[in-house]
């Protein structure tokens, strides 16, 4: 006697491909949001190296006919990234699929792409999340955001946070960009980026948007112009962006254009569906998985503080 499952391609087809298309459609449902922090590219390899280069100096004074000076390059920090295999998967019985009624396998289809979407944007927000901590450190020994990023040539350290945390409000906010407009290289020289997005939480999302956005400054009744809107050289944030899943209430971060830094996510394998047939039971498997890493290779291009 032959039954059904011995010909999966048969009776399995027309449901499979259904099922794909519900787990694709939740995991685009909303556009994603770490892709406005990190630098997203493809991985052919089983990891990902940079390695940083601190350049050349300033020029000196020359006398008439004397003799150049050469200068060298020297190697900063090197970073690498090892991709990691994520997955989850359900399976039924052949029985539940033929009496499924009330919709439970399109249900679980379209969790399958919800659980994937939201572990890829935990693990993302995870490094902002631990941005401050000494227990998740970067290239050069420090956390993402320290008061004393070393500068590998000339020596000297930088800070990309505040020195003493605070909230977001005007003040701090103007602290902030100061810092971010005297950063340097790792050869020395400012690195002179446009603070480009103003990076909140959920709960922050009003006060930035009035200090940004106000035509007054929103701190005095004096008819003050809003000096955000007009700053010498840079101008305005482009944007502001609410991170839904970054987790410190009165936390808030400044990024430079996003390919001008280095917080990379490398996809080894996109997210990819998997179905098949255990014989013996008949039950139904459908599985994802995906490969990737993240992280930062230098805090370049961005600054933050932890709230007071």
């Amino acid at each position: 006697m032959q039954i059904r499952t011995q010909f999966p391609d048969l009776f399995l087809a027309s449901m499979l491909p259904a099922l794909d298309e519900l787990i694709f459609q939740r995991f685009d449902r909303f556009p994603p949001q770490y892709t406005n922090i990190f630098r997203v590219m493809d991985s052919g390899r089983s990891i990902e190296q940079t390695s940083e280069i601190a350049g050349l100096g300033l020029f000196s004074s020359i006398p008439e006919g004397g003799n150049v000076r050469y200068d060298e390059a020297v190697p900063g920090f090197n970073k690498t990234y090892t991709h990691q295999q994520y997955g989850l998967g359900f399976k039924m019985t052949r029985v539940m699929v033929d009496d499924d009624r009330w919709g439970i396998i399109s249900k679980l289809a379209s969790e399958l792409g919800r659980s994937s979407k939201e572990t890829i944007e935990l693990a993302a927000a995870a490094v902002f999340n631990n941005g401050f901590s000494g227990s998740y450190l970067g290239p050069d020994g420090k956390a993402l955001f320290a008061t004393d990023h070393p500068i590998v040539k000339t020596g000297g350290t930088q800070t990309n946070t505040l020195a003493v945390a605070a909230d977001l409000d005007i003040a701090s906010l103007e602290l902030a960009l100061t810092d971010f407009r005297r950063m340097k290289d790792p050869s020395g020289k400012k690195i002179r980026v446009k603070p480009e997005m103003l990076i909140v939480p959920p709960e922050q999302e009003f006060v930035a948007s009035e200090i940004l956005n106000a035509t007054l400054r929103s701190d005095t009744a004096n008819h003050t112009p809003n000096a955000f809107k007009n700053r010498s050289g840079f101008g305005a944030f482009d944007s502001m962006f609410v991170w839904d899943y970054l987790t410190d209430p009165d936390a808030f971060f400044i990024r430079c254009a996003k390919e001008d830094t280095e917080t990379r996510f490398y996809w080894r394998e996109r997210p990819t569906t998997v179905h098949d047939v255990d014989f013996d039971s008949r039950s139904v498997k459908t599985a994802m998985w995906y490969r990737m890493s993240l992280g930062w290779s230098s805090f370049y291009g961005w600054y933050a503080s932890p709230g007071a």
